[in-house]
C-alpha cells in the first residue's frame, strides 16, 4: 500500500496537469503529433522507450497491492508501459502511426477524461484517502 500511495501522489499530479494542458493548448498536442514521424529518428527519441521500460518493469515487479483500485491501476498501468515501450523499441514507426490515426479519431477527447479521472482518483488517493487512514 506504502508503493501504491507514494506512485498516487506522484503520477495523480501529473495526470491533472496533463489534462489541464490539453485543455489550455490542444492543437500543442495536434502539432506535437504531426512532429512525430521526424522525432522517432532522434537520439532524444530512443532514450524515452528505455527509460519507461525500465521504470514500469520496476512498478511492475515489485509485490503487488490488489487491495485497492489505486494499486491495481498501478498494475495495469506498469504493464501497459512495459507493452508501449516494447512497441516503441521495436516498432517505433508503426507506434507512430497509430497515434495519428487515434488523432484524427478523436482520441485526444479520451486522453483528457482518462487524465482527468485517473489523475483525480489518484490525487485522492495518494494526499486525501492515505492521511486518513495513518490519522490516529
Amino acid at each position: 500500500m506504502e508503493l501504491t500511495s507514494f506512485v498516487a501522489k506522484i503520477v495523480g499530479p501529473v495526470l491533472l496537469l496533463r489534462a489541464l494542458s490539453i485543455v489550455l493548448d490542444r492543437q500543442h498536442f495536434v502539432s506535437m503529433l504531426a512532429g512525430l514521424e521526424w522525432e522517432v529518428t532522434t537520439v532524444s527519441f530512443s532514450f524515452f522507450p528505455i527509460a519507461l521500460l525500465m521504470t514500469c518493469t520496476a512498478l511492475a515487479t515489485t509485490p503487488a497491492d490488489t487491495s485497492t483500485v489505486a494499486g491495481v491501476l498501478v498494475r495495469v498501468i506498469a504493464w501497459g508501459g512495459i507493452l508501449k515501450a516494447a512497441a516503441l523499441i521495436l516498432f517505433p514507426r508503426a507506434v507512430v502511426a497509430k497515434a495519428r490515426a487515434f488523432e484524427r479519431a478523436g482520441f485526444l477527447n479520451v486522453v483528457l477524461v482518462v487524465c482527468f479521472v485517473v489523475g483525480g482518483y489518484f490525487t485522492w488517493f495518494g494526499y486525501i484517502a492515505a492521511a486518513r487512514v495513518t490519522l490516529p
